[in-house]
């Protein structure tokens, strides 16, 4: 072989070992990159487990405690935005009683529009296992003590007709709602609204509400509950005892789900005036002007 030629051959070669090099690099490179995203995608779900139904099923209620002083988070900002434009056509309320007393009436507003404030807590919450209330795997749940005490004889009048009642969520404090909105983000993004209050907008954190289930509903929280027998023992018999359904049926043309589950105590005297004006919990609540400004 010529020297010209041998030259020209060393150089070809050369020049293919760079572009084999480059090559190498580049899926070294993005092979590193997959291995990175698989990663973050393995911690993300080991954070956020990936749970659809309520989850409150799961979780056990914090004791109260000021939460996040760090600061606005970006749902929070968020909501800042939409309360302008989420302001439901209602009659503007008669009266306001003083803000240190508003929160820990039975009549106060919390809805899309009306926030309770990020480290509000009633003082009254007893435990429903020192009650004898049957709850969801056997966990501890709690409620403000009246709540408590009318629960009890709700359930044991209920049981003595033939009928379950299981509590599957009671009081959720400001921290467990964010916790339980955010996983809810992490599936539905901004879909998860119509599914869950926001936190601050959650009626559990009053410590007032609760959300049954039983065996005929497979122990979950969904609309089946809204099929059997004991949901109609409730709908006859639960404002005796004080409680309201928070979201009937026919309140879903004002932009409110149904949810069978979930109720609301607002005290016997306050369920009774409800039952007899004919207005949905919402519009009751704002016609009695008790804002949530403590």
């Amino acid at each position: 072989m010529r020297p010209g030629e041998a030259k020209a051959l060393e150089n070809r070669l050369r020049a293919r070992r760079r572009r084999r090099n480059r090559w190498l690099v580049v899926a070294l490179a993005v092979a590193c990159a997959f291995a990175l995203g698989y990663a973050f995608l393995a911690l993300e779900q080991g954070r956020i487990p990936m749970v659809i139904r309520p989850t409150a099923l799961s979780e056990e209620p914090s004791r109260p405690q000021a939460v996040d002083p760090g600061g606005p988070s970006a749902e929070d900002n968020e909501l800042a935005s939409d309360q302008s434009s989420q302001r439901e056509n209602h009659t503007t309320p008669s009266r306001h009683p003083a803000a240190e007393e508003s929160c820990d009436d039975m009549r106060v507003l919390v809805d899309r529009s009306h926030r309770l404030p990020r480290d509000y807590a009633p003082e009254d919450l007893v435990s429903l296992l020192n009650y004898e209330v049957p709850t969801l795997g056997g966990g501890e749940m709690l409620l403000r003590r009246e709540t408590a005490e009318h629960l009890r004889s709700l359930i044991a009048d209920a049981a003595a007709d033939g009928e379950e009642l299981v509590v599957a969520s009671a009081y959720r404090s400001y921290a467990d709602q964010r916790v339980s909105y955010r996983r809810l983000m992490s599936i539905y993004g901004r879909d998860a609204g119509e599914m869950s209050a926001r936190p601050g907008h959650s009626q559990h954190q009053l410590g007032t509400a609760v959300d049954f289930t039983n065996a005929a509903a497979g122990h979950e929280i969904w609309q089946a509950f809204g099929h059997t027998s004991a949901f109609l023992w409730l709908k006859e018999h639960a404002p005796e005892y004080g409680f309201v359904l928070a979201y009937p049926r026919d309140g879903e043309d004002r932009g409110y789900q149904w949810e069978p589950w979930h109720y609301r105590y607002v005290g016997a005297k306050n369920a009774k005036r409800l039952e007899e004006s004919g207005l949905s919990l919402q519009e009751f609540l704002v016609r009695q002007g008790v804002m949530p400004g403590c």
